[in-house]
């Protein structure tokens, strides 16, 4: 999904003139950058479009340099945005990043309380490691990085890979676009009055429907369901990373948005430990405000993912 928390982090990072000069090296901008919003892209040698949505571009040897420049102050703007905002990332409290974008520290100040918006942060290493080293001579196949995230409060560290970081994303309701119902996830499923799981894992089940204000600009409405939540492994897990939720109105899938601010939504991406219970919530931009929508929950992210479907009336 184009996730306006993301380009609000990313915004205004992407204006660049670069003079044309002869063929050197192409550089391949992956078509997850693009559904995220991102489109305003530096001038190139030249461009192409791949069968997979990536955007190839041709860059001489002083092209290179300027797009070097380009990443690494974009990537510092965005760095900078996180960590000067302490009410939407309060636990960040610090990320940096070596020379080759091939390692990354996050300092967080407790991982347990960390909220989905802060969820956002470690993705930013896969909108620029990834291009940043294609531009200094390393082919697509063999990019990679580390980040390295640091609970200050326990000394912990959670290490994760750029496969890991794309796997993730990819995976995620995050990444998911806004599209008409046919999906590659399996759309059948059991109809049902009330969405309940229960695994040996954990369960979830429905406790109800509230509408807020995407923000206090807008006239937008975000719908966010409601679930209790129960972790039942031996280590924390979250919700988001046990179902995926997605809504549907008037026959198309809906954008799905963080909802900071609401305590459903906020606890998310909160992990809980084995036998805890905590209400989460998951928001989506509303057509409008008299149609019901329809809730998949999938119990997990595979395509045959056991699949409940839940009609739900606004008024």
């Amino acid at each position: 999904m184009k996730k306006k928390l993301l380009c609000a982090i990313l915004a205004g990072t992407m204006i660049l003139s670069v003079p044309v000069y002869a063929k050197d090296l192409s550089v391949t901008v992956p078509s997850y950058v693009t559904d995220a919003g991102l489109s305003d892209f530096p001038d190139s040698q030249e461009s192409s479009t791949a069968d997979d949505g990536s955007m190839v571009y041709t860059l001489n040897k002083d092209q290179q340099k300027k797009w070097k420049e380009y990443l690494k102050s974009s990537l510092d703007a965005a760095i900078k945005d996180v960590l000067s905002d302490k009410e939407t990332y309060p636990n960040i409290e610090d990320m940096t990043y070596n020379d080759d974008m091939t390692k990354f520290n996050i300092n967080i100040s407790s991982a347990d309380n960390m909220t989905m918006s802060e969820a956002f942060v470690g993705y930013l290493p896969l909108f620029f490691a990834p291009l940043y080293q294609e531009v200094n001579g390393i082919d697509e196949d063999k990019v990679d990085y580390k980040i390295i995230s640091t609970d200050s409060s326990t000394g912990d560290k959670y290490e994760s890979d750029y496969k890991q970081n794309k796997a993730d994303w990819d995976s995620s309701f995050f990444s998911n676009s806004s599209t008409v119902s046919s999906d590659t996830q399996n759309s059948s499923g059991e109809n049902v009055d009330a969405i309940a799981f229960e695994s040996d894992s954990s369960s979830l089940k429905y406790t109800g429907f509230e509408t807020m204000p995407y923000d206090s600009s807008s006239t937008d409405t975000l719908g966010v369901v409601k679930f209790n939540f129960s972790n039942k492994n031996d280590s924390p897990v979250d919700a988001a990373s046990q179902y995926s939720i997605k809504a549907y109105q008037n026959g198309i899938e809906l954008e799905w948005y963080d909802g900071t601010g609401n305590a459903a939504c906020d606890n998310t991406y909160k992990t809980i430990l084995k036998d805890a219970s905590l209400e989460v919530g998951f928001a989506f931009m509303l057509q409008d405000t008299q149609s019901p929508i329809t809730v998949y929950a999938y119990d997990g992210y595979m395509g045959d993912a056991p699949c409940q479907i839940q009609e739900i009336k606004i008024q």
